[in-house]
């Protein structure tokens, strides 16, 4: 009777023993995986800190707390810095480890800066330079008043710069060189880009968005002369309404 009597107690002290191992085991699990979090941002932080301060950027760098995305995680920061008495900060929402390639290279010369102005290192630097570029507004007004004499109502233009482009590149190098020898040295001299410079290189991409795009319109003949060399994309703020896809050689 006394066997029969023990048995319950022994499987309830055993299913507490191995409740209280369970826990154990997930607490070490999830700090040994904070741990391990903790680590790949202090050296994505430390990567990347020192990769502005070899290339000579003297901006300053604010790194984002890490956000957990189902097993991945989320890495951001922003870079500031002083252009002609004000601030401009750019958003990196996403960052990582450096890769095998972009370690041990700190694009300090303005050739090795050129070559890799599509680095997510640099390329919002690139990009907003080019975009608030006089020459970019210019393209840009001449494009809203030849739309709108056409019929179409133009409310944004957005410009992407060309991928691999060896033209572009010898002309950046030669721009950033130039900035660098008149002493230009906020943000690299990046910001004294001009569009208007690169106009007739091939490889940009435009998207053109416009307030209502009409099936009339399907068809009809779009004068598009005199703008410059690229691909264009014609499209409407209706998600209803189709696009439209041509390029100027």
């Amino acid at each position: 009777m006394n066997i029969f009597k023990t048995i319950p107690f022994n499987i309830k002290k055993w299913f507490l023993y191995l409740l209280l191992a369970f826990f154990i085991a997930v607490t070490l699990l999830t700090c040994l995986f904070f741990f391990l979090i903790d680590q790949e941002e202090k050296k994505i932080q430390q990567q990347i800190s020192g990769f502005y301060q070899e290339a000579g950027f003297k901006g300053d760098l604010h790194f984002k707390e890490a956000e957990f995305h189902g097993l991945s995680t989320k890495y951001a920061y922003s870079y500031q810095e002083r252009v002609e008495g004000k601030t401009v900060q750019f958003d990196f929402l996403y960052a990582s480890l450096l890769s095998k390639e972009e370690i041990g290279k700190n694009y300090d010369t303005a050739e090795e800066l050129a070559q890799h102005y599509n680095s997510w290192l640099v390329a919002p630097f690139f990009e907003r330079a080019f975009t608030e570029s006089q020459g970019f507004q210019q393209l840009k007004q001449e494009i809203k008043e030849r739309f709108h004499q056409q019929g179409l109502e133009v409310s944004e233009i957005r410009l992407q710069l060309p991928n691999q482009n060896p033209d572009f590149e010898d002309q950046l190098a030669k721009d950033l060189l130039a900035a660098e020898k008149a002493g230009e040295t906020d943000l690299r001299g990046i910001l004294t880009l001009n569009y208007a410079t690169y106009r007739q290189i091939k490889g940009f991409s435009f998207t053109i968005t416009v307030t209502s795009l009409a099936k009339e319109f399907e068809g009809k003949y779009l004068d598009v002369s005199g703008l410059p060399p690229g691909n264009y994309v014609i499209e409407s703020d209706s998600k209803n309404e189709g696009s439209y896809y041509f390029e100027i050689d």
